[in-house]
């Protein structure tokens, strides 16, 4: 596993509170080993510690392994069943094994490519929720492509075919991370399709043309002020993570932000990281709140946001809603079924924004953003303009061929109280932008008098309504 992945897994498996509870629970659990349902990892915890297994047919890869307490809040456990918290709003339910299965003890690998192929339908065939909302006969895709398989020679062909399948998919979660040697080279982007119209400078000519008084946290994950021709507040969220108040103020969005805020990050143990993350976000927002005290609408851009921590965007959410509302359920892809079914209920910050939000998005909102649209939806004050956002909602769930190669897909099925899926569709909007859903189009769009002007006209923030 690479050192990318195992530090966003080891920060997913941080928590809040209970120590000491959770301590004398896991002496109950001590010895045990447990596989988890949905997600096909098996949990072994010896002691004060555990390690933690990506498992298949064939093999039984290390995950993670560390100390229990801290790792995990215990949230039930019985002899047959065992309900853990990793530090987001999803619980992970196990059930358990006599032992720790002998694959995971003997390293099994196998290169051929048939036994490399199976294993690979059988995880998406097992744990990948969205075929009939992409439109997908996985059986048809096993016929169409195991014939190639078997005659495939080079693991670039190889290689070649996985990707063709992925392609077919188009899931944003779905990665297939390859040697250094069978990644494709980025193709180079002429001026004349758009290069110049980067997210940094897009940004930049958005802020400048319409915003005032602009105030930047953390590099820019958050951005607050007004737009200059009325009384609107204007928040800016590009991300779902980097949160944490680690860097001082006249720091933060220096050029050494980035390399001083990992510093600070990587020595936190990652409980301490995933609190940080949440005590950011609320410091934040109390300051952006009693900054734009007086405005008498607020404008929430997200067309920039590409995710990060559910929890997060959960959290930012909740300082605009007035009450308590079950606002989103999850359920995980397990085999021919699926895990029991959580439901969310969002609970307003201790101080919230009681007046008209207008929320903005487009195809570039994406996964965590687009959790903090479908909490929003039932709620009448917040108004979404701009385009339907991407449409990939699932956390993205890491898996290893028995070759190596690791892959990821979606597994968990995010639906609105009523039980929708918004995968594949994305968030509708209640104002429609006709945004053009490709890059480097729609940053094009923001651009009428060509790509090589200065001049950019955001259609949203042209609207009347959001100048009174």
């Amino acid at each position: 596993m690479n050192t990318t992945k195992n530090i966003f897994f080891l920060l997913s498996l941080a928590l809040s509170g209970g120590m000491a509870e959770a301590q004398e629970i896991a002496k109950s659990l001590t010895n045990t080993v447990w596989k988890q349902q949905g997600y096909d990892r098996v949990l072994a915890i010896k002691d004060s510690a555990f390690s933690y297994y990506n498992i298949n047919s064939v093999t039984c890869k290390p995950l993670a392994e560390g100390i229990f307490n801290g790792r995990f809040r215990v949230i039930s456990s019985a002899k047959r069943k065992l309900v853990l918290n990793p530090g987001g709003i999803v619980n992970y339910n196990f059930t358990p094994l006599d032992s720790l299965p002998s694959k995971c003890i003997r390293e099994v690998k196998d290169l051929s490519y048939p036994k490399n192929f199976q294993v690979f339908w059988e995880t998406f065939n097992d744990n990948y929720a969205f075929f009939k909302e992409r439109n997908i006969d996985w059986k048809a895709i096993y016929d169409q492509y195991h014939p190639m398989v078997q005659n495939a020679k080079t693991d670039k062909e190889f290689a070649a075919i996985l990707k063709e399948i992925i392609g077919k998919l188009k899931d944003g979660h779905i990665r297939l991370d390859l040697p250094d040697a069978l990644k494709d080279q980025p193709a180079p982007v002429s001026a004349a399709s758009g290069s110049v119209h980067t997210r940094q400078i897009l940004l930049s000519d958005l802020k400048n043309t319409y915003g005032k008084g602009l105030k930047s946290y953390n590099g820019g994950v958050l951005q607050w002020g007004f737009l200059k021709n009325g009384k609107t507040g204007y928040i800016l969220m590009t991300d779902m993570n980097n949160f944490a108040d680690y860097v001082p103020e006249n720091q933060q969005n220096s050029k050494e932000f980035r390399a001083l805020y990992d510093k600070i990050s990587e020595s936190k143990t990652p409980q301490k990281m995933f609190d940080d993350e949440i005590a950011g976000a609320a410091k934040m927002m109390d300051q952006v709140l009693h900054d734009l005290e007086g405005t008498s609408s607020v404008v929430i851009d997200l067309r920039f946001n590409g995710g990060g921590y559910e929890t997060v965007a959960l959290k930012l959410l909740s300082y605009f809603v007035p009450s308590d509302k079950n606002v989103l359920s999850v359920r995980a892809k397990m085999g021919s079924g699926f895990t029991p079914k959580q439901n969310y209920t969002l609970h307003p910050a201790q101080k919230t924004y009681s007046k008209p939000v207008y929320l903005l998005l487009g195809p570039n909102t994406a996964s965590a953003a687009e959790i903090f649209a479908l909490g929003a939806l039932d709620y009448p004050h917040i108004t979404r303009i701009g385009s339907r956002t991407s449409g990939i909602f699932s956390e993205i769930l890491w898996k290893e061929l028995p070759n190596g190669w690791e892959f990821s897909l979606s597994n968990e099925i995010y639906t609105d109280k009523r039980g929708k899926i918004y995968e594949g569709t994305g968030i509708p909007v209640t104002i429609e932008m006709d945004y053009p859903r490709k890059y480097p189009d729609f940053n094009n769009s923001f651009y009428p008098a060509g790509i090589f002007k200065d001049k950019t006209l955001d259609k949203v923030l042209e609207l009347e309504k959001l100048k009174k």
